[in-house]
């Protein structure tokens, strides 16, 4: 009996250590920006390019990299607006904890109506579809997007360390929706009918034109076609590797059916965390529609036009009842607050003049929302970290006393010195961060060797120094 207990105990002490590997930050972390991941079509037909940041936790050995999880932030704005670097910081904090992490841009926008919407408020009728469906449409494409984007960090598992086994999607917002979309829209029946073909629709008022999403387009035609938005996942960077979505982070978000229905056939359900305030006004906590008591507080207070041609969503509180009621057995952890909207325009907690500073539609504790997710996915985390997380200087490190390496200048321009020691049978092989190689390799013929990065790109590089056919060093240096 002793015995086992004492198993047990090893047990659980590892696996709640394993656990605190991802909750701690204990990293540096190196960052590649506006990487190209995909094109695709909007709204209108124009070609847009899709890109994302990427954040990596710095090991100081190349040989000690383990796999690591990877986590996708994805911004929100309504489907309409918003940027990657919205997300920036939330990529910094998980990249310090472990994990690699990306942000990423996607199609924005939707054909808004033929009317003009006026109101006292500034680009209110930027919110008006020409009809319910363009919201359905709007959120598909960028569900394909961020399956797109997926699968592209995926397909470079090998140089990014990524464990596919251990993948990770959060947003806020419209990035919510996206985040449960990519985890949860996996078979074709949940394919909105919205999705399909529909009837061409008008060309948007030009008070529309200036709207964010609008700057750019040419509407030449006296509508605006709406075709088959395609697959549920998209065209973008195709896969023939494996992975597993672990968890997903669900911040002020919603669904727009019930995805939780039908999950794919021998695939595990993901673990679902949702942080959500009753009172907000743009995503109902139950079910409602979108914007319903921002509308209320425009028409109440600002004297406009209520907010049209909306869809009907189902908030975090309205699927995790989903979930319990109808047995469907996923983790679901919510953490709600407990103020309810007042339907009041100037009095009390969480009424519309009371959100001018303290909206509802956000957190109420950005650090502590950051830290109970991060405190949720760490158990689900089955990667075994081996990172040595000391953290050398850029440019010198130390292997063994006859090994010592440096490179100067570091910064540099259009060359740079290597100075090694022990040269004898060793060659050096220039990489990026995402370990797309850049020159041939290069022999080391005497202990300082100049190398020309005329033609490499600003950005951060690594040397990787391989003698007599083993790896030896990385050593990263900028280019400026």
């Amino acid at each position: 009996m002793t015995n086992k207990l004492t198993l047990l105990f090893a047990i659980f002490f590892h696996l709640n250590l394993n656990a605190q590997q991802w909750i701690d930050k204990k990293y540096d972390y190196d960052s590649t920006l506006n990487v190209t991941y995909g094109t695709a079509l909007n709204f209108n037909g124009s070609t847009d390019n899709l890109t994302m940041d990427i954040y990596t936790p710095i090991c100081d050995d190349i040989n000690h990299i383990s796999r690591k999880p990877l986590l996708i932030w994805i911004h929100g704005g309504a489907f309409l607006a918003g940027d990657k670097n919205e997300m920036t910081n939330l990529c910094k904090q998980f990249a310090k904890r472990g994990y690699v992490t990306a942000t990423i841009n996607y199609r924005l926008g939707f054909i808004p109506d033929d009317l003009a919407w006026n109101c006292n408020y500034p680009n209110y009728s930027c919110v008006f579809a020409t009809d319910s469906a363009e919201w359905y449409r709007s959120y598909y494409r960028a569900v394909q997007d961020g399956k797109g984007a997926l699968r592209y960090l995926v397909n470079r598992n090998a140089s990014l360390k990524i464990d596919t086994n251990n993948i990770f999607v959060a947003g806020e917002s419209a990035g919510s929706f996206i985040a449960l979309g990519i985890g949860l829209l996996d078979t074709i029946s949940e394919k909105p009918i919205q999705a399909y073909a529909s009837s061409n629709a008008p060309n948007p008022f030009s008070n529309t034109l200036s709207c964010e999403y609008c700057v750019g387009e040419n509407f030449n035609g006296v509508n605006v076609a709406r075709p088959d938005l395609g697959d549920i996942d998209g065209t973008i960077e195709p896969t023939s590797t494996t992975f597993q979505i672990k968890g997903i982070g669900n911040m002020y978000g919603a669904m727009f059916s019930d995805l939780l229905e039908n999950h794919k056939v021998n695939s595990p359900k993901p673990a679902i965390y949702s942080f959500h305030q009753p009172c907000d006004l743009v995503v109902p906590i139950d079910s409602g529609g979108v914007y319903a008591g921002l509308s209320w507080c425009m028409s109440n207070g600002y004297n406009c036009y209520g907010i049209a041609n909306t869809p009907k969503l189902y908030g975090s509180r309205a699927f995790s009842n989903w979930n319990t009621n109808n047995g469907y057995g996923y983790n679901i952890q919510d953490e709600f607050t407990t103020t309810n909207f007042p339907y009041n325009f100037l009095f009390g907690t969480g009424s519309c003049a009371d959100q001018i500073n303290n909206p509802c539609h956000a957190y109420d504790n950005s650090i502590l929302r950051e830290n109970n997710l991060a405190n949720f996915f760490a158990p689900l985390v089955s990667t075994n970290p081996v990172c040595d997380t000391t953290i050398y200087p850029i440019g010198v490190i130390s292997m063994t006393n006859e090994d010592m390496v440096s490179v100067y200048p570091n910064p540099a321009v259009n060359t740079i010195n290597i100075n090694y020691s022990n040269f004898e049978n060793s060659t050096i092989t220039i990489f990026d961060m995402l370990g797309q190689k850049h020159n041939d390799e290069i022999s080391l013929l005497k202990e300082n060797t100049e190398i020309n990065i005329e033609n490499l790109s600003q950005g951060l590089y690594f040397f990787q120094i391989r003698n007599k056919n083993r790896t030896l060093k990385a050593i990263r240096f900028v280019k400026e």
